[in-house]
C-alpha cells in the first residue's frame, strides 16, 4: 500500500445559530464552517477526500482576551500547518503512518506556544480526510477498514500496552445501527414556553426543551452549568421539572466546561445539589459530570489526591483536558472514570482510547468505565455523518447531538446538497418544510445504517467545492 496526499484545499462558510448557545465562557451566534478537500494517491489512484468541522470558539483555547477572528484564525493556521507537513511528507505505507508523521511534527515536535489540543485540531482534518479518500479509493467502508485493519493501525504506538492487539479484538464486533441520542441543554436555553430565557427561532422547529422532548422522544440529556452554584442549582432545578414532566425514564450528564475553580468548589457544589429540595429526584439520574476543573488543573498530581479523598464524589471523566494520546490513560490511572471521543482531537486517538478502555473494562469490570462521544455543534453535509461513523464503529450508544437544534446545516450550500444527502441518507435525514436536511429522531434515537455502509459516513461525493468560500475570504468575513 501507498499513501500520498498530494493537494489540499481549504474551503468554508459562515453559519449562523438558530437561537444563541451559550457555553463556558462563549456564546455562539455566527460561527465559520471549514471544509478541507485533500486529493491524494492510493496505490497510485488519484482521490479526493473530505473532511469539515466547524472552528469552535472558545474550546481549543479558553482565552478570553482574544476575539474570535484571533480563535478562528489560529484554527486555521494549525490546519493551514498540519495540510503543508502531509504534503512535503511523501509517500506512507498506510493512512495511519500518514496521520501519525503530521501528529509527530505538529503536536509532539511543534511550537511549544501553540497548546497540544488546537495543534491536534489541525492534524485531526488532514486525517479525517485522508481516511475518507482512502475508504472511497478502495470502495470500503470506514467499519471493515477498521475492523480488518486496512487503514494501518498500531495501537501500540498509541498506547504500549495495547501493542500486539488490533481494533477488531476490542472494539464491539458489529457496528450500531441506532444510536439515541444526548440533547445538549445550553446555559440560555429556553425550557418551557414563555420562560423568556432565550430567543424564538423564525421556523417551524422546537425552541424549548420541553417541546423538544415531545417532538423527538428524548430520553437522554446533556446539561451545561455555569460553576455558579446559585444559579446553577436554580436552573438545573427547573430542567429537572421539565423533564420529570416530559421524559419519562431519563437519564443526563452534566458538562462543567471548565468553570468549576477547583475540586473544594466543585464538592460544594455537588453536596448542595444532593441536598437542594429541587433536585431530589434529578441528582439520582446523573450518570457523570464532564471537565469541571480547568484543563492545566484536573491532570496535577494535588486534583488526583483531592478526588481520591472525596468519598461519594459523582462519576467524572475528562474532555478539554485530552491534549495527548495518553491523557485519558493519565486519567483512569489517576481516578477518573474515562474520557470523551471529539474527531476534533482525532480518530485513531478515540480508536485508541476506545480500544484501551475495553481492555480495562475486560481486566476490572466492576470499574465501570465510560467512553462517551461529546458534540460540537457538528453538522451535515459531512462532519456530522463521518463523527457517527465513528461513534457507530466504537459502540458509543448515546453521544451527545447538538448541531441539529442550534443551526440548519450549511445555508450557503444549493438545494442539491439537501437532496442528495437526503437521497442517500434518508433513514438519517428527512426533508423540512423549508427544504433543508432535517435530523430524522424518532423515539430518541437516529438511525445510522446508511452512514456504517458508506465510505466515511457520506455515500455521495460531496462535490460541492466551488460554493464554499476560500479560507483568506472567509477570515475576512469575520473581520
Amino acid at each position: 500500500m501507498s499513501i500520498r496526499l498530494l493537494e489540499c484545499r481549504l474551503r468554508g462558510a459562515l453559519v449562523e445559530t438558530r437561537v444563541p448557545f451559550r457555553f463556558g465562557i462563549a456564546e455562539i451566534t455566527e460561527m465559520a464552517h471549514v471544509v478541507l478537500f485533500a486529493t491524494m494517491e492510493v496505490d497510485g489512484r488519484r482521490q479526493t477526500g473530505v473532511a469539515a468541522d466547524n472552528l469552535a470558539p472558545k474550546w481549543f483555547t479558553k482565552n478570553p482576551a482574544t476575539s474570535y477572528r484571533d480563535d478562528a484564525l489560529e484554527m486555521i493556521d494549525v490546519i493551514e500547518s498540519a495540510c503543508s507537513i502531509g504534503l512535503r511528507s511523501g509517500s506512507h505505507r498506510s493512512v495511519f503512518d500518514l496521520w501519525h508523521s503530521v501528529y509527530s511534527e505538529q503536536v509532539d515536535e511543534g511550537d511549544s506556544q501553540i497548546p497540544p489540543l488546537l495543534a491536534s485540531f489541525g492534524v485531526s482534518l488532514v486525517e479525517r480526510a485522508a481516511i475518507d479518500g482512502y475508504c472511497r479509493a478502495q470502495n470500503v467502508s470506514f467499519r471493515d477498514a477498521v475492523r480488518a485493519n486496512t487503514l494501518g493501525i498500531r495501537l501500540g504506538t498509541l498506547h504500549t500496552e495495547l501493542t500486539d492487539r488490533s481494533p477488531a479484538e476490542l472494539l464491539p464486533p458489529l457496528p450500531l445501527s441506532r444510536i439515541v441520542i444526548r440533547h445538549t441543554v445550553g446555559l440560555g436555553d429556553s425550557l418551557v414556553a414563555g420562560d423568556g430565557a432565550g430567543a424564538v427561532p423564525h421556523d417551524n422547529l422546537p425552541s424549548t426543551l420541553g417541546e423538544w422532548i415531545q417532538r423527538d422522544g428524548l430520553r437522554r440529556f446533556k446539561v451545561k452549568v455555569s460553576g455558579e452554584r446559585r444559579a446553577d442549582l436554580e436552573r438545573l432545578g427547573r430542567i429537572g421539572s421539565v423533564l420529570e414532566t416530559a421524559a419519562g425514564d431519563y437519564r443526563l450528564t452534566i458538562d462543567g466546561n471548565e468553570q468549576f475553580a477547583d475540586v473544594t468548589a466543585l464538592q460544594s457544589f455537588w453536596e448542595d445539589a444532593i441536598a437542594s429540595a429541587g433536585m431530589a429526584q434529578l441528582h439520582h439520574r446523573i450518570d457523570y459530570v464532564e471537565q469541571p476543573l480547568p484543563r492545566e488543573l484536573a491532570l496535577s498530581a494535588d486534583t488526583f489526591a483531592e478526588l481520591e479523598a472525596w468519598p461519594g464524589r459523582p462519576r467524572l471523566i475528562i474532555d478539554e483536558s485530552d491534549d495527548s494520546l495518553d491523557a485519558v490513560s493519565r486519567a483512569i490511572d489517576a481516578g477518573y472514570d474515562g474520557g470523551a471521543f471529539k474527531s476534533s482531537k482525532g480518530v485513531f486517538k478515540g480508536i485508541g482510547n476506545a480500544c484501551l478502555i475495553a481492555q480495562a473494562r475486560r481486566a476490572n469490570p466492576a470499574r465501570r468505565l465510560i467512553y462517551s462521544a461529546e458534540d460540537s455543534s457538528t453538522i451535515p453535509p459531512i462532519g456530522l455523518l463521518a463523527d457517527l461513523a465513528v461513534i457507530a464503529t466504537l459502540g458509543i450508544e448515546e453521544p451527545e447531538r447538538n448541531g441539529h437544534h442550534y443551526f440548519r446545516g450549511l445555508a450557503r450550500l444549493p438545494q442539491r446538497v439537501e437532496e442528495e444527502t437526503v437521497r442517500h441518507h434518508g433513514d438519517l435525514f428527512s426533508l423540512g418544510r423549508d427544504g433543508r436536511a432535517m435530523l430524522r429522531i424518532e423515539d430518541g434515537e437516529i438511525a445510522v445504517d446508511s452512514v456504517i455502509a458508506a465510505p466515511f459516513g457520506v455515500a455521495w461525493r460531496c462535490d460541492f467545492e466551488e460554493e464554499l468560500d476560500s479560507a483568506d475570504s472567509l477570515v475576512a468575513a469575520l473581520a
